[in-house]
């Protein structure tokens, strides 16, 4: 092998058959990593909303007034 050959195999990265620069593999992988953050941002939002919803439900300002029965007062035995 040539000097060139060595260099150019020291810079990419072998996969099977297939060489990648490491300016490729950064192309490839920006996508998926935008696509992640898209979704922890709407996964974020979706939990925050839900979280809002249970504490309205939750809150208790409009659920019925229970009728709770008097104490009976009992006599004390001397």
């Amino acid at each position: 092998m040539t000097l060139q050959r060595q260099d150019r195999k020291q810079q990419g990265i072998d996969l099977f058959f297939v060489s990648l620069s490491p300016k490729v593999l950064l192309q490839i992988s920006t996508g998926p990593v935008l696509l992640a953050m898209l979704g922890a941002k709407a996964y974020l939002e979706l939990i925050q909303s839900l979280g809002q919803a249970t504490e309205e439900i939750l809150r208790g300002d409009r659920l019925p007034v229970l009728p709770f029965p008097e104490p009976q007062k009992t006599e004390q035995i001397e």
